[in-house]
């Protein structure tokens, strides 16, 4: 820890709060994951235009609709407009009649007016179980794990902080110990989890994109969302900034060490 502190100060001697630097890799990283999770969850600005793929319908159709699908959302767009929600817990049938509610004509056998989702054309019913089925299985939310894992990483880093201004309080030397390894190893997992769910999630979106252009009669045409993976790597390089900058604030006056102390007490 204290080599990359004196490292630090050598290359920035002018900053003299240096050991504040790394809480300002904090918000980027919270703000940016959490705008990669809320794709497509709602139609507040700029909301629709983060998902992952797009899906649109290849063939003959007199109403061309576009179908994008975020981690927990999916949005439906056509000539009315753009309407998202969340896909989670909701089925096909449920989730059609909202996010293209022109093209369902109400239910002449209900009272209540309620939509049909059975009026819908069939290929733009096939549209949104394909998209849902992606979501579902092969787009998995690893970045939320990350996510909770970098909360939670945080608050370990707060009692850490702490635990290390009591330098006299020895007899806590296990405790200590355990504080710092869950410390580093929450926000390293979480950095490596945000890292694989933007290699995978950019892997898997730019393949399905290329096989479904490269396929002559496809009926379904898929284009890769590069805002949200953009929103990824960003995320990933503040986290694992912050992860790497966490010695700097959780350096320990006392030249000793927990693992050091505990160590020359099993000696004696």
């Amino acid at each position: 820890m204290a080599p990359v502190l004196k490292l630090a100060k050598f290359f920035f001697p002018q900053i003299k709060f240096i050991k504040l630097m790394p809480w300002f890799f904090i918000f980027p990283a919270v703000v940016f994951q959490a705008l990669s999770l809320t794709g497509c969850i709602s139609t507040s600005p700029g909301i629709p235009n983060i998902y992952i793929v797009s899906l649109r319908s290849n063939t003959n159709t007199s109403t061309p609709v576009q179908v994008r699908i975020g981690y927990f959302g999916i949005c439906g767009i056509d000539e009315d407009g753009t309407r998202c929600m969340s896909a989670t817990g909701h089925s096909v049938e449920e989730i059609t009649p909202i996010i293209f509610p022109s093209l369902a004509t109400s239910d002449n056998n209900n009272t209540n007016t309620n939509t049909n989702s059975s009026a819908v054309p069939e290929e733009i019913v096939d549209l949104i179980n394909t998209a849902t089925h992606l979501r579902d299985t092969t787009f998995n939310s690893i970045l939320a794990a990350s996510s909770i894992l970098f909360v939670v990483g945080f608050l370990a880093l707060l009692v850490h902080k702490r635990d290390i201004k009591n330098d006299d309080q020895w007899d806590k030397i296990r405790l200590s110990t355990w504080i710092k390894r869950a410390t580093y190893g929450t926000l390293y997992l979480s950095a490596a989890g945000t890292f694989a769910a933007s290699m995978a999630t950019t892997q898997a979106a730019k393949s399905l994109e290329f096989t479904a252009s490269a396929m002559k009669d496809a009926s379904v045409l898929i284009k890769s969302g590069t805002t949200l993976q953009v929103f990824q790597w960003i995320a990933f390089g503040f986290s694992i900034t912050f992860a790497l900058l966490v010695p700097i604030l959780a350096h320990r006056k006392s030249k000793k060490e927990p693992e050091e102390y505990y160590k020359e007490q099993e000696e004696v």
